[in-house]
């Protein structure tokens, strides 16, 4: 198995797909947009009536508008929703600079937005039990615990590769309560702001590091499976076309 470079830079590559079609909304959404940067794995998802080339455009903008405009856009090959993407590519998406591939048709499990939505999913149907079809109100509080999870390839949560700290949830509530933590005098401007840089420059390098270890574990896993075919001059091959 070929080990992909780990991506260093933060959305600067973004996942995206469609989830659905969902229950309908009182709002009348149907279906979810959804992304996650490929490097600090932070998902973002926004509700939608339809996946037309106008409603996913507006979508987008809204992601853009929280990530900024990645160099390259990553689509499922096996997924109903590139077919109304793809017009996009040649219009919307090149004006911004924005790169447009496919992950494998072969392999579309291994998508990691395939593994988000799934999880998204779960945490919505255990939302929407007390908030019933309504699971558009529900997808708030799912992006902010997915966002404030250590996630397992990078060793961070999403929010500290972006933001160089922790979100505070109501589990920190609690534990500065609970110890009475006294609010601490703010630092410099200036000294904040190098210590963020070298925060975040630091947790970076670790995430990286991270990452590369788990992926030389599913190789290693992988090619111990993997079974090595050599192909001689005049035998038939089976040819699986797309099209």
């Amino acid at each position: 198995m070929k080990i992909v470079p780990v991506i260093q830079e933060v959305f600067s590559k973004i996942n995206v797909d469609a989830c659905g079609p969902l229950p309908v909304t009182p709002s009348g959404k149907r279906y979810l947009l959804t992304a996650m940067c490929l490097s600090s794995k932070y998902p973002d998802a926004v509700p939608v009536e339809d996946i037309t080339s106008v409603t996913v455009v507006d979508a987008l903008l809204q992601i853009f508008s929280r990530m900024g405009f990645p160099k390259v856009l990553q689509l499922d090959q096996g997924s109903s929703f590139t077919s109304f993407l793809l017009p996009l590519s040649t219009t919307f998406l090149e004006k911004f600079g924005i790169k447009v591939v496919h992950s494998s048709v072969y392999h579309p499990q291994s998508n990691p937005i395939e593994r988000f939505h799934r999880t998204v999913k779960r945490v919505l149907k255990v939302l929407c039990l007390e908030s019933g079809s309504d699971w558009e109100q529900a997808i708030y509080p799912a992006l902010f615990a997915l966002r404030t999870v250590t996630h397992e390839s990078t060793g961070f949560t999403p929010a500290e590769l972006v933001h160089g700290k922790n979100l505070r949830t109501a589990l920190t509530l609690l534990y500065e309560k609970w110890l009475d933590v006294e609010e601490t005098e703010g630092e410099p401007v200036t000294e904040y702001v190098f210590s963020l840089i070298n925060r975040m420059k630091r947790c970076q390098e670790l995430a990286i590091s991270k990452m590369e270890e788990c992926q030389q574990k599913n190789k290693t896993w992988y090619d111990k499976r993997a079974v090595k075919r050599e192909f001689r001059i005049g035998d038939l091959e089976l040819i699986f076309a797309t099209f």
